[in-house]
């Protein structure tokens, strides 16, 4: 039996993959191996409220320009702060003078197995080894992650120590080009709403539902405050969502939403309708009428006319009961018929569950809660007497019938 030799194609793939299972040990969220595509890009995921872009180069040389060329080309095209290319093989000078005129990391496979966190500690000690242009000041850069990995943030000015300021100033002038260079947002500048719709229908492609506040914080590098202050429903509504929470909803709205959709469905809507088509979702209801009932009854509906299931008390389910135990013990000459799940699922009604099992357990904590209630409260006792009565009187009726 001989060997299978891999292609290049194919070990490029292997390490691909090697490379997406350490940085998910690592902790990275959304990652996306994207082979298809690609696109200079081989790996992209989220770390830290940063977005990364990783070429990952499994070759017998030392990589050149080209790679570092495609990580930065695909950092634009996947809209990341960072771009990573990882070599199981090492860089050439000029690779290495291109990255760091570029702000791109670069790492060896051998460096990138040991990590543990993002980026790496010391990872600009690979530009030290080689005499080259003096394009970005990578220490000063480690120092400022430093302090955005204990904030999960971009830092504001104020937040930064002042050795770091006078380095900043010294070397890019001011903060917002030090924040350019490197790929971050800065905190107190609020993007043009373009920007902020881009952002939103990206982090929506990613987790593949409509976003919360709580999400854009997960994925984005914008404060959550820049989507906070849009505001957040008017941002989802261009965006052609349906606001998750919406303020100020009065309750003239909620009404006229609530006939509008009954005018497009042509009867009265569900729950689930009014949460999957209804232009406010059931929820706005309850927390303004208290519950959907105290909503139908301000528009002089009961929840049969609404179409929804009806909701008994606990005196009319123990009339129920009692009603089908009776006709069943005297269907199966019984007087202590038992009734369970199966027998109350199997009865029908207009097509549909007389009564659900589940309907009585919610109302009582329990199947076993509210078989108990019966028992102590004498209720089946009484029934049984009942059934035994009617039972006699058949019998008395029948006899009576005979002499006649």
């Amino acid at each position: 039996m001989g060997y299978r030799v891999m292609t290049n194609n194919q070990k490029g793939l292997d390490f691909e993959r090697k490379c997406y299972k350490k940085l998910k040990e690592i902790g990275f969220s959304d990652l996306q191996l994207t082979r298809n595509t690609d696109n200079g890009a081989d790996i992209v995921g989220a770390y830290n409220g940063q977005i990364y872009a990783f070429q990952c180069k499994d070759h017998g040389k030392r990589q050149g320009n080209g790679c570092v060329q495609e990580a930065v080309a695909a950092r634009r095209l996947y809209r990341a702060n960072r771009c990573v290319v990882i070599s199981s093989s090492g860089f050439t000078p000029s690779a290495i003078a291109l990255a760091k005129a570029n702000n791109c990391i670069l790492l060896t496979a051998s460096d990138f197995w040991e990590l543990h966190d993002f980026p790496p500690v010391n990872y600009s000690a690979l530009f030290y080894e080689e005499t080259i242009v003096n394009d970005f000041d990578y220490g000063l850069q480690e120092e400022y992650e430093k302090i955005r990995k204990n904030l999960h943030r971009t830092p504001k000015w104020d937040e930064l120590d002042k050795h770091l300021q006078y380095r900043i100033r010294k070397k890019y002038r001011n903060y917002s080009r030090f924040l350019a260079e490197i790929g971050d947002t800065p905190y107190s500048k609020k993007p043009p709403a373009k920007e902020i719709k881009e952002e939103y229908r990206r982090i929506r492609s990613i987790i593949n539902r409509i976003p919360t506040l709580s999400d854009v914080e997960k994925h984005s590098s914008f404060s959550r405050n820049l989507f906070k202050e849009y505001p957040f429903t008017k941002l989802q509504k261009e965006c052609g969502d349906r606001p998750n929470i919406e303020r100020n909803v009065t309750k003239e709205q909620l009404v006229d939403a609530y006939f509008a959709l009954q005018e497009e469905l042509g009867h009265s809507p569900t729950i689930k309708e009014i949460d999957g088509q209804g232009m406010y979702r059931s929820s706005y209801y309850r927390r303004r009428w208290g519950s959907i009932d105290g909503f139908l009854d301000s528009i002089g509906k009961s929840r049969t006319e609404a179409g929804l299931n009806r909701v008994y008390s606990e005196k009319e389910i123990i009339v129920i009961y009692s009603l089908i135990k009776i006709l069943l013990s005297v269907i199966k000459e019984s007087t202590s018929y038992k009734i369970n799940h199966t027998v109350l699922e199997q009865l029908q009604f207009e097509g549909k569950s007389l009564i659900s099992p589940s309907t009585i357990s919610k109302k009582f904590g329990g199947w076993d809660n509210f078989l108990q209630y019966i028992q102590s409260n004498g209720i089946d006792l009484s029934l049984e007497k009942t059934i035994k009565h009617i039972q006699e009187q058949e019998t008395f009726f029948y006899r009576n019938s005979i002499l006649l």
